[in-house]
């Protein structure tokens, strides 16, 4: 791939169609960017110590990057749900076949473990960083302790997530002295809010000082893309309080994908829109399909995080190509 695309830097073969012949080694392509009108920003280089691991070539960054979906896992906010199919499995095969019906589903539980358990996913950074990476060793010990270590460090220097969940925790522990019914919400806008009662009144949260992006035309009332951080329903069992996230809210990947968006890089969502091409904007939304057919293609000005994932960018598809 040697032909660059003029509206987004995107690399192609010189055979692929593009709105003119290619010329001086630059041609404007559909496929990538919509001529230009689809503009997404960039993928950051990965902290340390994730990007030696990712790009080393000594046996311990080999190790780390084919078990890449297994690390993703020890860090991951939110956990998967399927309905699994195990009828050809059972048949006898000579290899594994993994076959679900319908889509896969991320799912955000509750903030703290219920009943005494282990803390998992999202619970897990809540804790204080050196003893959240003994229990994750403890978990996973035959991980190398020292990478879950460095790695937990990392994130928590380089994840924004990380403080909206403690702020969410802090609230959670002061409303409910006095409250049985309210939810705390992380909305499509990043905004932590707080819904008190039936009639559900709004109050936005004190979270960080720095905020990682702005969604100024996402709806800025409740909606089915909001993601429930906490809630307490009186009468409710708190151990069923799973909740799904819809996959057009900016979070849907970088929660589970932790180790591909450790920054917490916004996916695809409904805020986005096309460049009409002279500055202004159009109406047209820039869709889920377009914003990750973006993503999937290299740039001589980006890194290739997604594409160094091996079965991390396998799991990285499956999320996509339900889109």
């Amino acid at each position: 791939m040697n032909i660059e695309c003029t509206g987004c830097q995107a690399l192609h073969w010189a055979s692929e169609p593009s709105a003119k012949a290619p010329r001086d080694g630059r041609a404007s392509y559909e496929s990538c960017c919509k001529h230009g009108k689809a503009q997404v920003e960039a993928m950051r280089p990965l902290p340390e110590p994730l990007n030696a691991l990712m790009s080393g070539d000594d046996a311990r960054s080999r190790a780390f990057r084919v078990n890449l979906r297994r690390w993703n896992k020890e860090f991951a906010f939110t956990s998967i749900k399927f309905n699994m199919d195990n009828e050809r499995n059972e048949i006898g095969t000579n290899f594994q076949l993994f076959q679900v019906h319908g889509a896969i589903y991320h799912r955000q539980g509750p903030l703290v473990p219920v009943g005494g358990r282990d803390a998992l996913y999202s619970q897990i950074y809540l804790y204080d960083p050196s003893y959240a990476a003994q229990e994750r060793s403890r978990r996973a010990s035959d991980l190398d302790a020292e990478i879950i270590r460095s790695l937990t460090l990392m994130l928590q220097e380089s994840n924004p997530m990380i403080q909206y969940y403690l702020t969410a925790r802090e609230w959670f522990a002061e409303i409910a002295k006095a409250e049985d019914n309210f939810r705390i919400i992380l909305n499509p806008r990043l905004e932590l809010v707080l819904e008190q009662g039936a009639d559900q009144r709004w109050e936005n949260l004190p979270t960080a000082d720095e905020v990682s992006m702005i969604l100024p035309e996402e709806y800025a009332t409740a909606g089915f893309r909001d993601i429930v951080l906490a809630r307490r329903v009186d009468g409710e069992d708190d151990a069923n309080q799973f909740t799904f996230i819809d996959p057009n809210h900016a979070s849907y990947l970088p929660l589970h994908s932790v180790l591909l968006f450790p920054y917490r890089e916004p996916g695809g969502h409904w805020g986005r829109t096309l460049d009409s091409g002279n500055g202004g904007i159009q109406k047209t939304k820039l869709s889920q399909r377009r914003f990750y057919r973006f993503r999937l293609h290299t740039r001589p000005n980006e890194p290739s995080t997604i594409f160094r994932a091996q079965r991390l960018f396998q799991q990285f598809l499956v999320d996509v190509l339900q889109k």
